[in-house]
């Protein structure tokens, strides 16, 4: 992985992994508040509607009492069973009839009490003996009845749904009794339900919030829908709901699903008394929106901070590995032996010194490079150009005659008598004279020409487009500022002279050895004339019997 995908990948993470984190722990913390708060909201709305219900049962029931205390009731329905029922056809006008008694009795306590849908009287045994209205969908007592009757003095019957209003009514009973009979029969009542939904919705609204989709339902053991505020939904008397997972928590907030697939939170609180339970339940989505929303934009807050962060940190990595990349690629061409780059130091930093630095340490390696070479090319003795500089300057020379024509001559130059002098005098005193020959005879040169040490005692010049004849002058200048010359050593004065042969490059064929040794053999006839002289190449020799190449010292 590169350097500047790695502070990207780095600046990522610092921003996300702690944006996440701290999100990850509010919104935690946010829910766990939220749910504990609307577990106590639900919890203290169930409570509420569970104490009004109790305390509307309460009230219908001691009015259901009040009204079987009557004795017109329990004496009619003492006469009935004393008298058996009277055939319409066969009854007499002038006898009373128990039963249309206790139905004109019902009818004058149901006009003035108009929460009453019907009421209606049972004998012992359940049966419907009388009612008002006479009409309407048949009634029956709870299989329980006599049960609840023995136990608690009341009965509690089913919700039904009225065929007129398809309004819920309950139906609530008393026993009725006397004194002398014991007990007579049940007074029972059938309950419009309309206020206890108006109950249900007013504690519903004080609690509710705008958008939190809260309901309230009476329900029964079996999950059956008696009472419920969801108008216009599909909850209407008789559906069911599933409180398998409520009922296992009572009075605690638990999550659910509902069977239509709605994911719902509710609490569930049995009504102290009676076979019901108050459920309050409240759409998750709803309830969890503030924080939803909340979430996603955190969420696109911080992926605008990870865009911001991650364009910050492309520019800074961008400012470093430009750097790091023109030193990477400046390095590479000095490994290539290319040590004209340079790089420009456009930052003050330390990138910017690394680059100066870098820029310092290719002078440099240019100035070592330059003193080994001139090591490899000078003669450290008499600071000429060696014999290997002298070579390649010979064979560019060459090359050059060969493409352009233009001429050049060689002079090979020897100190006569040089063995002598390192004899006599050492040869301390014999690198002396080195040195100062080597002084005059560049003194003697073109600035286009090259004076060199070939070897020894020897020397030899390169001079550029020039011909034997301008060569051989050149040359016998160069004799006569040596033997005017002299060499001072330890208060000695020491006379030297030179012998020079001249040669003038031949043609194209003719290589470095051919022309070498033509000169060569120039300077051995000028040492066989008698020294301090230049010989042209080509001159015949005095004496032809003398065998080439003695020792010329």
């Amino acid at each position: 992985m590169s350097i500047r995908n790695r502070i990207l990948l780095f600046a990522v993470l610092v921003t996300l992994l702690p944006s996440l984190g701290l999100g990850w722990v509010y919104f935690q913390q946010s829910e766990k508040t939220l749910l504990e708060n609307t577990q106590q909201e639900l919890k203290s709305t169930v409570s509420h509607v569970e104490r009004e219900l109790a305390l509307w049962l309460k009230g219908r029931l001691y009015e259901i009492r009040v009204f079987s205390s009557s004795y017109l009731l329990s004496d009619e329905l003492a006469e009935y069973y004393r008298s058996p029922p009277m055939e319409a056809e066969s009854a007499e006008e002038n006898k009373p009839d128990p039963v249309a008694d206790m139905s004109s009795y019902l009818a004058l306590v149901r006009k003035q009490y108009q929460l009453y849908q019907r009421l209606l009287v049972f004998d012992n045994e359940g049966a419907l003996i009388a009612q008002d209205p006479a009409d309407g969908q048949p009634v029956a007592l709870p299989g329980d009845w006599l049960k609840q009757a023995s136990a608690r003095q009341r009965v509690i019957g089913d919700f039904q749904v009225d065929e007129a209003s398809q309004d819920p009514v309950l139906l609530l009973g008393v026993p009725v009794s006397s004194g002398n009979d014991g007990a007579l029969g049940i007074l029972g009542a059938e309950v419009h339900t309309r206020s206890l939904i108006q109950m249900m919705q007013t504690a519903l609204m004080a609690g509710e919030k705008e958008g939190s989709a809260e309901q309230l339902f009476l329900v029964d053991a079996d999950g059956s829908v008696l009472l419920s505020t969801a108008s216009g939904r599909e909850f209407v008397p008789g559906s069911r709901l599933d409180l398998a997972k409520l009922s296992q928590v009572p009075g605690q907030l638990s999550a659910y699903v509902r069977d239509d697939g709605e994911p719902m939170v509710g609490t569930l609180t049995k009504v102290a008394g009676y076979p019901w339970f108050v459920l309050m339940e409240k759409r998750r989505a709803a309830l969890f929106a503030d924080i939803e929303r909340m979430r996603n934009f955190t969420l696109l807050a911080v992926l605008g901070l990870v865009s911001v962060i991650g364009l910050l940190a492309y520019w800074l990595a961008w400012g470093i590995i430009s750097p790091l990349r023109e030193l990477t690629e400046a390095a590479g061409r000095v490994a290539e032996d290319d040590l004209e780059v340079q790089i420009p130091v456009r930052r003050k930093d330390e990138l910017g010194l690394a680059s100066w630095v870098f820029n310092d340490m290719v002078v440099q390696l240019q100035q070592s490079r330059e003193r080994l070479e001139l090591l490899t090319t000078i003669d450290c003795l008499t600071q000429l150009p060696n014999r290997k500089a002298i070579m390649e300057k010979f064979a560019a020379m060459l090359a050059r005659y060969r493409r352009h024509g233009r001429a050049f001559s060689i002079l090979l130059i020897d100190i006569d008598h040089f063995k002598k002098i390192n004899d006599q005098h050492g040869h301390l005193a014999g690198d002396e004279v080195l040195r100062h020959v080597a002084a005059v005879l560049d003194e003697q040169v073109r600035q286009v020409d090259m004076m060199g040490r070939y070897g020894g005692e020897e020397f030899i010049a390169l001079l550029d487009e020039t011909t034997k004849k301008t060569a051989l002058g050149v040359a016998e200048r160069m004799c006569s500022a040596i033997a005017m010359s002299h060499v001072s050593y330890q208060g000695k004065l020491l006379k030297v002279t030179v012998s020079i042969g001249v040669a003038e490059i031949g043609g194209p064929e003719e290589t470095q050895e051919q022309l070498i040794d033509r000169a060569d053999k120039a300077m051995y006839m000028a040492k066989q004339r008698g020294r301090n002289r230049a010989v042209m190449a080509g001159e015949e020799p005095i004496n032809s019997n003398i065998v080439p190449y003695p020792n010329r010292s």
